[in-house]
């Protein structure tokens, strides 16, 4: 990762010879360190407000979701009271019809 100054993570981890590498053999000031390290919190910071406004948007559409599924489940089980009360009617009028036709039945032999 080059950025402005020097690369930190080279200096860190030292050139492929083996060696540890300091500020002075890169060219790099502890001045540059620190401009590079106020950069990148700047950074971080930017990243992590906007990871907040994600997360706040992801909420408010799972809450968007809940309440539609919620709506829904409220018009199922009303529909599903209704059909139950129909269904009902149907069993009861199918009782009676069958006890007047075989009332019909009984009274004609």
């Amino acid at each position: 990762m080059k950025t402005v100054g020097c690369d930190f993570f080279w200096w860190v981890k030292g050139n492929s010879d083996g060696t540890d590498s300091t500020a002075e053999e890169q060219g790099c000031t502890i001045d540059e360190i620190i401009l590079q390290n106020k950069m990148l919190l700047t950074k971080n910071k930017r990243l992590r407000f906007e990871n907040d406004e994600l997360n706040i948007d992801e909420m408010r559409r799972i809450q968007l979701k809940v309440t539609r599924l919620l709506e829904k489940i409220t018009l199922y089980k009303a529909k599903m009271s209704r059909n139950n009360k129909v269904i009902v009617a149907y069993k009861l009028l199918l009782i009676v019809s069958l006890m007047v036709f075989l009332g019909f039945l009984a009274f004609r032999w």
